[in-house]
This record gives structure tokens, C-alpha cells and sequence, in this order.
């Protein structure tokens, strides 16, 4: 579903992705971990079309988005959900409008089809009765959940979460993170979750990428991983 080859990207001469390469079929769920700023959401910013590389393809879904029109890009954008870290719902609709949003854009669902499936999917993530309530009335881990809704209610094909347990408890973090995975396996879609929670990381990816100085340091299993020789990745897991 996603094919990524020799991703090369750098800002003012400064080189965030040095040819990274890797593949993510439908169903699976990888974690790209490594330290704030080594280039986990630009990698994410470049699969969802919002960044194009120096050097390089992306492919996915048989797409090569790196040579799509801007149009065909936003008809491309419809196949991906996008969890941001912070959730970015917007403040100025209830939570069950903000799921309803994407349905009225990008569908040609009737109106109590929508309702139906915005309140299906608040069900889904344990939100049924907050359709009503504003993001500023909900909790941390209710706003995360009310966006993983959002971003897969159109019925997507790839999945994208950025930092998803940031600013979240222990708790919350283990439930987001493993209703993630749940709803993830279910919808059958690639995923990628961006991250540096590695405890959360292990807990729900088939394979686990560690990013150092724009590269893979490491790659695999947790036991593959875990077992790398790399200083770097040794240290990172270390804490």
C-alpha cells in the first residue's frame, strides 16, 4: 500500500531524510520512533503529498503521488486519514459535526446517512453521547479518540497518526495507542504512527523503524530491534 524509495529531504542545507526506503502493506502497522526533530512527521508530511522530496518516489496504492497535479493530489488525500498530534478538530463545530465534515466533502451520503455513521463511529471509539460537545469540553484522550474517528470514517486505505500519545497520562496513552491498533486491524489499512513513546510503539506495531541522522539506525520486530548493535539505537531504547 505504501512504497517509499530513497526519500532524500533537507531544509536550508541541513539533510532531515537521507535516502530512507521502506514498504508498508494494507493491514500493517508500523512505528517510526526516534528523537524529537530527526524527521518522523516530515517522512508522514511527505507520504500525505504535503511535502515533496529532493530525491526519490512515494507510491501508494499504485499512486506516484511525488507526480501528481495538485488535483489529483486532493482526490489522492481522500484514501488517507491523518491523526495530527494534537488532534486539530475544529473548535468552532461539535464533535459530531467534526465527523460529519469529511463525510460532506468528500461523499454523497444523505444527511441521516451521515448522522448515522458519525454517531457509529463515535460509538466505535467510546464517544457515544458527545456528539454535542465542543473539543473544549472534552478531555485529552476524548479529543484523540474523537479524532482517530475522524480520520477514519471516510474509510480510508492508509492511516498516519503524529504523535498520538503526546501530552496524554500512561493510561490514556496504552488505551489511545492500542484503539489504534484495533481500529487499524479492522479498517485493514496501512499504518504508520510516528512516535518516541517506545513502550506504546512496541505494545501495537508488527515492525518498529528507528530514524537516526536521517537514516534507519534499526528495523524489524521488537526482538530485531532490541537486538541492534547500533549505539544509537541502544541508548534511544535505554531512555
Amino acid at each position: 500500500m505504501i512504497q517509499v524509495a530513497g526519500l532524500t529531504k533537507a531544509f536550508g542545507g541541513s539533510k532531515v531524510l537521507d535516502g530512507v526506503s521502506f514498504a508498508v502493506p494494507p493491514g500493517e502497522l508500523v512505528a517510526l520512533m526516534g528523537l524529537s526533530g530527526t524527521g518522523k512527521s516530515v517522512l508522514l508530511l511527505h507520504i500525505i503529498g504535503l511535502l515533496t522530496p529532493d530525491a526519490g518516489t512515494i507510491t501508494v496504492d499504485g499512486e506516484h503521488i511525488t507526480e501528481l497535479s495538485e488535483r489529483k493530489l486532493l482526490a489522492f488525500r481522500r484514501k488517507v486519514g491523518y491523526l495530527f498530534q494534537d488532534g486539530a478538530l475544529y473548535d468552532f463545530m461539535t464533535v459530531g459535526e467534526n465527523l460529519a465534515f469529511p463525510l460532506k466533502e468528500h461523499t454523497r451520503l444523505k444527511a441521516a446517512d451521515i448522522r448515522a455513521k458519525s454517531a457509529a463511529y463515535l460509538k466505535m471509539v467510546d464517544l457515544d453521547g458527545a456528539a454535542d460537545k465542543y473539543p473544549s469540553e472534552l478531555s485529552g484522550g476524548m479529543r484523540k479518540r474523537a479524532a482517530l474517528a475522524r480520520a477514519l470514517i471516510t474509510d480510508v486505505k492508509v492511516l498516519l497518526c503524529d504523535e498520538p500519545t503526546s501530552g496524554l497520562d500512561p493510561i490514556r496513552s496504552r488505551d489511545i495507542s492500542l484503539l489504534i491498533r484495533e481500529l487499524s486491524k479492522k479498517a485493514g489499512c496501512a499504518t504508520v504512527v510516528a512516535t518516541h513513546d517506545i513502550v506504546n510503539a512496541f505494545r501495537i506495531a508488527d515492525r518498529a523503524f528507528v530514524l537516526d541522522r536521517g537514516r534507519f539506525a534499526a528495523q524489524g520486530t521488537e526482538q530485531e530491534v532490541r537486538g541492534s548493535a547500533d549505539p544509537f539505537v541502544k541508548e534511544f531504547l535505554a531512555g
